[in-house]
């Protein structure tokens, strides 16, 4: 059974999807494909977005892993992200769907509407800087240790922008964030770093 708290997290970010619909179709655009498909094709473009993300995820997850067996501050920021999410079930469905709802929410809304709404404004390079500040912005610290997590976020809110003006698709990044989101959370709740018996090698993604 999916927890309460996972479902109200659903909930949110079904609300981000609809104003991210709501905003582009204001400017006629859509909220998932920006200008010509990869191949001439959505049939090509999707499965080629998605492999992109979903590789452009598997490295960021080893990346990060490596971090945080490597550094102090990785290493305390993991255990204070740990903390806030004590008591959430690590059940492997329950993850999944709080992390390919986060995914397609924040993407859907910083990637596919604010990204493109603000290029003609500030052109592309000011738009994927601003939308990137504010994809970090939303990951604003409840402590100091946790200013790496924004700042990775501002770092990750480029990649994702980048991925989605590569491929035309809001999918590129989804997949991407979806699977950095489930592992993450995997990893954070089944290791416990500030443990000294934890000697930070269970590390493999589930």
């Amino acid at each position: 059974m999916i927890p309460g708290r996972v479902l109200a997290a659903a909930a949110v970010q079904a609300a981000l999807v609809a104003i991210a619909v709501v905003w582009r179709s204001v400017d006629h655009g859509s909220a998932w494909h920006d200008g010509a498909p990869l191949g001439g094709t959505h049939a090509i473009a999707v499965p080629l977005a998605l492999s992109v993300g979903a590789l452009v995820g598997v490295v960021v997850v080893y990346v990060s892993r490596a971090l945080v067996r490597a550094t102090t501050w990785g290493r305390r920021m993991h255990t204070t992200l740990r903390e806030g999410l004590l008591g959430l079930n690590p059940d492997a469905t329950a993850l999944a769907v709080l992390a390919l709802t986060t995914a397609v929410g924040e993407e859907a809304l910083f990637r596919g509407a604010a990204l493109p709404a603000m290029v003609p404004h500030v052109g592309t390079a000011g738009a994927v800087a601003v939308s990137s500040v504010a994809f970090g912005v939303l990951h604003v610290p409840s402590s100091r240790r946790l200013l790496p997590w924004t700042a990775t976020a501002c770092v990750m809110g480029v990649v994702f922008a980048l991925l989605y003006l590569a491929t035309g698709e809001v999918l590129a990044p989804v997949a991407a964030h979806a699977i950095i989101n489930y592992e993450n959370l995997h990893f954070l709740l089944a290791n416990d770093l500030a443990d000294p018996s934890v000697d930070g090698e269970h590390t493999a993604p589930a």
